[in-house]
């Protein structure tokens, strides 16, 4: 059952005359992982943004289209409706953390004190929050005092905590180093595995091979939608749309153009370990 649907959306911010987005036909199944890939200027975070209707409600511009999340339509739904579906974090946590909780508890409880939930229960939600995203350790000190990756957990599990039905993360990782990249990852494979809808914007194939359901090709409009290894291996797509296939699905490329290897090309590292045994027998 999809979750969200765009059905021919468009939206051109105030001023410019060529939408950023133009007739996005695209749907989310519940529980389903999408990968969406793209660069620089193809809409992505406007795509993000759109799911909790900071477009078109917070940014001046003109919409076409439709965009619907968990049966509400985006145009007819205020901000604060549709935040009570949609979980968006950022890819600077930084911008998301509030600064008014002195620990990670307290900064986990703020969004639920604003809402007015009993104490027990903020009590109960932080507890269980801090021991999902591993922070326990961490719990009682500042959060500007945590490294990127543990500042980005913190600021994913604000959002988390509000128990919404969709997780948007964009370019979660953009900022962090190789250490910070797989703990923000790690701890998106858990709730992907715990059944929750995440769609998240990022152009690291290497994670999306390993994690995602379907992925994305966004240039403005969707170019491509499809599995994560239909996308993924497909070396001409990627490079035309100037996306670097990854190491594992370009060495089995090179493998396959040399006639060493017949078969499929390599999606993930257990994939390209299988091909190279094979190949050296």
């Amino acid at each position: 059952m999809a979750v969200v649907e765009f059905n021919n959306l468009s939206w051109a911010y105030s001023g410019y005359k060529t939408p950023i987005l133009k007739n996005i036909n695209l749907k989310v199944n519940k529980g389903e992982f999408l990968g969406v890939m793209g660069n620089v200027g193809s809409g992505r975070t406007s795509f993000c943004t759109s799911l909790l209707g900071l477009i078109p409600h917070f940014y001046p511009g003109k919409m076409s289209g439709e965009l619907i999340v968990d049966g509400l339509s985006v145009k007819e739904s205020s901000i604060s409706e549709l935040s009570t579906r949609v979980g968006l974090a950022f890819q600077s946590p930084i911008n998301q953390l509030s600064g008014a909780g002195m620990t990670v508890e307290e900064e986990l409880a703020f969004g639920l004190e604003n809402l007015g939930v009993p104490r027990k229960e903020i009590i109960r939600r932080v507890n269980e929050m801090v021991k999902m995203v591993g922070l326990e350790s961490f719990s009682k000190r500042s959060p500007l005092e945590l490294s990127g990756g543990q500042q980005q957990k913190v600021a994913i599990a604000s959002v988390l905590i509000m128990n919404p039905k969709v997780l948007v993360l964009d370019e979660p990782t953009a900022q962090l180093d190789p250490l910070g990249t797989s703990q923000v990852f790690d701890l998106v494979k858990k709730l992907a595995n715990k059944g929750m809808t995440i769609i998240l914007v990022s152009n690291k194939i290497d994670y999306l091979a390993e994690f995602a359901d379907r992925v994305a090709i966004l240039k403005n409009s969707i170019v491509k939608v499809g599995s994560a290894r239909e996308v993924l291996t497909n070396i001409n797509l990627l490079k035309r749309n100037n996306l670097i296939p990854s190491t594992m699905t370009t060495l089995s490329y090179e493998l396959r153009k040399r006639k060493l290897w017949k078969g499929e090309l390599a999606l993930n590292l257990k994939d390209a370990e299988e091909i190279v045994r094979k190949v050296i027998k």
